[in-house]
């Protein structure tokens, strides 16, 4: 047994450190809440909504009643049916029949056998039609409100950013995708300073989510379009990043109030679709990934175990339990998730843990990963 000593050391280490994660979801917080301006109805362009389908059935329909009701004055919606196995082409088809010269539709040419994954190869169609001076990125399973692009045109010209991105309402379905899906905001409302993000050209300073992102069709055509992350699975933190290395400004806001989704439906959907995030993380970026991983180990994980093995001297260490819970509550609150999800935290990050060694050897055996019928190395 670790003598008294060692053990308050140790917890003021951790402690030391579970209070830069409050200070910084705090500041993301106050950030989040305080950066985005109404929408205020000024044309500044013509939009094209682009909106990549692949097996969303489901979805799109919701998606497109959606983007329909779009209140901004010039604006055109582009969908294509990244060669679906189910009747998404049909319903994008029949959408189209409906609403001509206010969607269109395109068919998803076959994917290359290399060079690219599946998301940026769709983009790259998408833009390639797209009529807009800027492009608004959003996926299938998204729901909009009708003041969506009008918000989103609004904030890039009040924040002079050429790529704009937010937080999207996650709607959760079921206690599995409860235990999974709120690992999303460990990489960024808990590590990521976001408002550091529009502040400085630093590209490891970058974040994206593809439900929502709106970019300046010159921007986006300076770096090489699609082709720049062709072979990224992250493409919209890639995104991102290679438009800071290019000179560009990017900002990251909240559109949780004009924008929600429903990303993964159920437990496994949930799994393989942060895994493949993971993965990605594990080829392109593994010292940060080594990094985010043995902090989650130090400051959440190890401290709850020491707890259970030695409760009598590890109670020193339940300030630091305390600080971690409060800091991860205050970033769940502020993204609108009930009020028991923090509570699951342990099985969150146990879950996340084991994702990771799950990728690590999915990478290390050249296997990849699989989703949506694709396999992605």
């Amino acid at each position: 047994m670790l003598p008294m000593v060692g053990w308050h050391e140790l917890s003021c280490v951790l402690l030391f450190g579970t209070l830069y994660f409050l200070a910084l979801s705090v500041s993301n917080v106050l950030w989040l809440r305080l950066s985005a301006r109404l929408p205020d109805g000024r044309h500044r362009g013509r939009v094209s909504i682009l909106v990549p389908a692949r097996d969303e059935e489901r979805t799109i329909s919701r998606c497109l009643d959606s983007l329909l009701a779009q209140t901004y004055p010039d604006c055109e919606i582009v969908v294509l049916d990244d060669e679906s196995s189910d009747r998404t082409a049909e319903i994008i088809a029949e959408y189209a029949r409906r609403h001509p010269g206010r969607v269109r539709a395109l068919r998803g040419e076959h994917l290359p056998e290399s060079g690219w994954v599946g998301k940026p190869h769709a983009l790259r169609q998408l833009a390639t039609r797209a009529t807009g001076d800027l492009l608004f990125f959003t996926d299938a399973d998204t729901v909009h409100d009708p003041r969506s692009v009008d918000w989103a045109v609004t904030n890039l010209a009040w924040h002079r950013a050429d790529l704009l991105s937010a937080y999207a309402y996650q709607e959760l379905g079921s206690l599995g995708e409860a235990l999974v899906v709120p690992a999303t905001y460990l990489m960024s409302a808990l590590i990521l300073p976001l408002w550091l993000i529009p502040a400085t050209r630093a590209p490891g300073l970058s974040f994206a989510i593809g439900q929502l992102m709106l970019v300046k069709r010159e921007a986006f055509e300076a770096i090489g379009g699609a082709a720049a992350v062709a072979s990224c699975i992250s493409d919209d933190v890639a995104l991102a990043r290679a438009m800071k290395e290019a000179g560009f400004h990017t900002v990251f806001l909240d559109a949780g109030s004009h924008v929600r989704c429903r990303m993964y439906e159920g437990y496994w959907a949930s799994v393989d679709g942060i895994s493949k995030n993971i993965y990605d993380f594990f080829r392109t970026r593994p010292a940060f990934f080594a990094a985010a991983l043995t902090l989650l180990v130090a400051f959440v994980l190890l401290p709850l175990a020491l707890l259970i093995i030695a409760p009598a001297p590890g109670s020193v260490l339940r300030p630091v339990e305390g600080a971690f819970l409060l800091a991860w509550s205050i970033t769940l609150w502020d993204r609108g998730l009930r009020w028991w999800v923090p509570l699951l935290y342990p099985l969150l990050f146990a879950h996340l843990l084991w994702m990771a060694w799950r990728c690590f050897a999915l990478a290390a055996s050249a296997r990849g990963v699989s989703w949506k019928g694709r396999v992605l190395r």
